[in-house]
């Protein structure tokens, strides 16, 4: 039953990435339909974090609240009403509100997963699960990535409306077939109250910090990877699309192998640590190299890509000594998260506008140099 729930919680999680990097892709389409610049353009994917910036503290309270099974209904529904939305927005003000509402969804499932995951999975046995599941993005790129060649020929709406697809497809059996273990079914009860009795605010922050520095990094290269390619080396849509999905690829396969080793070796501060080596690397090769050595970096970022979540993840959940006190500690890296998103597009859409693609790289990579040195005192 517990692999019955991993898979279930894995194809639900999905609805957020397929929401959330549905506009990359569109992203040149966005900017000459819209009529909007290059630097505006990343309040797109910006606005869709601002929701999960705001709420992803509460959001441990909220589950603490109202259980597992209602919070994870509610995301979902959040994620389907903003990709309604977004279906008839014929203003770059509709689009961005509709893209707050899809980020509140994806915010708040941020933090259900893993606490469901760690309420059906003994801490011997999370490693893999948190290894499978830190694919989730990932693989949700690779969904939208590969879809909207086929489904985006008469306008950007159409990449909204599959994305609306999908997320009802998946809050219906959410609804119908996710249930907590019977040990756990605490979780599902409504309290009052939330306590924070024991809650380690230092060490959650620091994970947090660590995880707000990486996603600014992986954001901004996954929303301007696309218009990269296709305005400087001429590549096609559905080619740039196609280069891209490596990022992702490579991510999926890593995150399950570095949740078994991590198991093996004890050890989250060795995965961040690695993550962060190729992801330094990446950064200084993609924007200031040929394509070939361009598919290499997006392959060593999506590495790291795959190496950092399961690092970030497992030592969250295992901070408290509760299945629900890991929602609270999950809260504090979701807020990391939600920070790196919204900061991420804003910086590099200003730094390319303002001093070009190499310039916005070389920030990326001092950005990566600094946080490696500060994940030098992680103790995980």
């Amino acid at each position: 039953m517990k692999f019955f729930i991993l898979a279930l919680i894995y194809l639900s999680g999905l609805a957020a990435p397929v929401n959330q990097f549905k506009v990359p892709p569109m992203m040149q389409r966005l900017i000459s339909e819209l009529d909007i610049s290059l630097a505006a353009s990343g309040w797109l994917m910006s606005a869709f974090a601002l929701s999960g910036f705001i709420c992803a503290l509460p959001s441990g309270a909220l589950l603490q609240k109202t259980g597992v099974k209602t919070l994870g209904t509610a995301a979902l529904g959040c994620m389907l009403a903003g990709s309604l939305l977004g279906c008839t927005a014929g203003s770059l003000l509709l689009l961005i509100i509709s893209r707050v509402v899809e980020g509140a969804g994806m915010c708040l499932f941020s933090v259900v997963a893993p606490s469901a995951l760690s309420a059906w999975f003994p801490p011997s046995e999370r490693g893999i699960p948190m290894g499978v599941w830190s694919t989730w993005v990932p693989a949700g790129n690779v969904v939208i990535f590969a879809a909207v060649p086929f489904i985006a020929g008469t306008g950007w709406e159409n990449a909204w409306i599959f994305s609306s697809v999908y997320t009802a497809v998946m809050l219906c059996l959410f609804i119908l077939f996710f249930k907590m273990p019977p040990h756990e079914s605490r979780l599902n009860e409504k309290k009052k109250t939330f306590s924070a009795g024991g809650f380690n605010l230092k060490a959650a922050g620091f994970l947090g910090f660590i995880f707000m520095a990486f996603n600014i990094l992986t954001i901004a290269v996954k929303s301007y990877m696309p218009a990269f390619l296709e305005s400087i080396h001429g590549f096609s849509l559905s080619g740039a699309s196609c280069i891209m999905t490596i990022m992702m690829i490579s991510s999926m396969v890593t995150a399950p192998v570095a949740g078994v080793i991590s198991d093996r070796i004890r050890s989250r501060r060795k995965l961040v640590l690695g993550a962060w080596v190729l992801a330094g690397l990446a950064v200084l090769i993609m924007f200031n190299a040929p394509p070939v050595l361009l598919i290499v970096s997006l392959a060593l970022l999506g590495i790291a890509g795959g190496m950092m979540p399961v690092g970030i993840f497992t030592a969250a959940t295992e901070l408290g000594r509760k299945a629900e006190e890991s929602g609270a500690y999950m809260s504090v890296v979701v807020f990391g998260q939600y920070a790196g998103m919204f900061f991420g597009p804003v910086f590099f859409s200003a730094a390319a506008g303002f001093a070009g693609w190499a310039a916005a790289s070389f920030a990326l990579a001092a950005l990566t140099a600094a946080i490696f040195i500060v994940s030098l005192r992680l103790k995980i």
